[in-house]
């Protein structure tokens, strides 16, 4: 009989979930109102936490009880140890990650409560990305699924295309789903290979977006206009903050999702960090449908949304007290 406390998990019997990116230290201040330039404001509260879109797909995974692996650079500085001590405290896997002898990349995150919004100024120290060599060590058979984030095309293609060898003779297929927030032009060819992709709003203004529908129609058009043969089309995921998210299916179909609005909102950073991960969840774990693991992936991003940090959306693996 499960006790109260204890976390029901699902993911008996799956293969391992693998997030391929960046972890860093994000550097967190409330202010009351944004500064005006050449002024000084005292915070309301600050602190500093692991960031880092891959490595908080990982803690949204571990945090539902998916065996996850990180795979991304670290830094042998002892600055960098508390990041690596909060991934294995965790539970996740990091034991193929390379290490450099580099500064850690670091994010300055301003949350600002009058207007509610946030800004981000990222320094990177051009610290390296994983390689193909890095890729090359895995043992492919111990993944289920891998997740990319869309960083660098010329990093990721060969991880794709060495995806792509590995599933041709297999009856048991790795999934593979991206993330694309920049540089869309650039990535596109990626594409090809996935079997869902994910689209951030932020691509919205430089790529012509007008709404969430038009979107996906333009995605859509895009896809449609491929040359090639055979080329794989994937479900595409738009995310498109408070008014939900956009589903194009493998025929094109557009499904609207609607949002699920917080009553109040305490911490916003990595909410689509969040829905990333819950969505990976529901498809794989627990083998939902593509709409259900969306709304799934905007309900605990909302909820998220409600307290600071990762670790309360667990909760909704409690059995409730009777």
């Amino acid at each position: 009989m499960t006790q109260y406390g204890h976390k029901l998990s699902w993911a008996v019997g799956k293969k391992t979930v693998l997030c391929i990116g960046t972890t860093t230290i994000d550097f967190v201040s409330t202010i009351k109102r944004f500064p005006e330039e050449n002024s000084h404001q005292k915070v309301i509260g600050g602190y500093w936490i692991r960031g880092g879109k891959a490595s908080n797909n990982c803690t949204v995974l571990a945090n539902l009880g998916v065996k996850v692996e990180f795979l991304g650079m670290l830094s042998s500085w002892s600055v960098f140890q508390v990041l690596v001590d909060d991934l294995k405290s965790r539970g996740i896997i990091i034991d193929n990650c390379p290490t450099c002898d580099q500064g850690a990349p670091f994010s300055s995150v301003i949350l600002t409560k009058a207007t509610k919004t946030r800004n981000i100024v990222y320094c990177n120290n051009n610290f390296p990305y994983v390689s193909i060599d890095d890729f090359r060590k895995l043992n492919l058979n111990q993944y289920g699924w891998i997740h990319i984030r869309a960083l660098y095309f010329d990093k990721s293609l060969p991880m794709v295309k060495d995806i792509e060898a590995y599933n041709a003779n297999r009856k048991e297929k790795i999934v593979l789903s991206m993330e694309f927030d920049n540089n869309l032009d650039d990535m596109w060819p990626l594409m090809d290979y996935c079997d869902y992709a994910v689209f951030s709003k932020k691509l919205a203004q430089p790529n012509g977006w007008v709404s969430l529908e038009d979107a996906c129609m333009q995605l859509d058009e895009r896809l449609r206009m491929r040359w090639g043969l055979n080329l794989k089309r994937p479900y595409v995921v738009v995310l498109w903050g408070d008014q939900g998210a956009g589903i194009l299916d493998l025929n094109g179909n557009f499904t609207h999702v609607k949002p699920h609005k917080p009553k109040r909102i305490v911490d916003a950073l990595g909410a689509g960090d969040t829905f990333v991960g819950a969505f990976i969840y529901a498809l794989y774990i627990r083998e939902r449908s593509v709409s259900v693991a969306v709304d799934f992936g905007n309900r605990m991003a909302s909820y998220k949304c409600t307290k600071n940090g990762y670790d309360h959306i667990a909760n909704i693996l409690l059995p409730p007290i009777l």
